[in-house]
């Protein structure tokens, strides 16, 4: 099974070398910012975010498979998708939608109401839960444990964050290509 990748691993010095990561007392603005923040990298970013933090929280559930009285959690999953279409939706009718609160550098605190409605990405969507109606098995230990199913869900939500993560690369590459001039 493919590992997680951290976003702010490998690659990150890739983004720094493009300008795209805020430098300390700059501000988070650079030259290339506003061209990054017209595509869908800050999307694919959020994207790639949940799917790290879930993949942590599925671990989690499997170092504690046989913990007695030990709920599997999760993050909310439905909740962050219908963000995800908001963000589109709202990016459509306006390309600055969804960018006051971050953007591909360090995260800004929020100045206004304005800028609390507009982000379509909550800090809550990206903490873990354990949802109140669970598909498993309650076993007598208490726990309703299944280490198939969360291997499943590893399986798949590491594609999704593998997907998202070469959109991003892929994008970098075209504007690397753009920026030295080559075909």
């Amino acid at each position: 099974m493919p590992a997680a990748v951290s976003i702010h691993g490998s690659r990150h010095h890739e983004f720094e070398s493009l300008g795209i990561a805020a430098r300390p007392g700059y501000g988070r603005c650079t030259m290339l910012q506003p061209l990054l923040n017209s595509t869908t990298l800050p999307l694919l970013k959020q994207v790639a975010k949940f799917a790290e933090r879930r993949q942590d929280v599925l671990a989690g559930n499997i170092a504690n498979i046989d913990t007695p009285g030990y709920r599997m959690r999760d993050l909310p999953v439905a909740k962050f998708q219908e963000a995800l279409e908001a963000a589109v939706a709202g990016r459509r009718t306006n390309p600055n939608y969804g960018l006051g609160m971050e953007s591909l550098g360090t995260p800004a605190q929020p100045t206004s109401t304005a800028d609390l409605v507009q982000n379509p990405f909550p800090e809550s969507l990206f903490r873990a839960e354990s949802p109140l109606e669970q598909d498993h098995i309650t076993f007598q230990d208490a726990n309703n444990r299944s280490v198939e199913n969360q291997f499943l869900l590893m399986t798949k939500n590491s594609l999704v964050q593998q997907f998202a993560l070469e959109v991003m690369r892929s994008q970098f590459d075209q504007l690397q290509t753009v920026i030295s001039e080559r075909v």
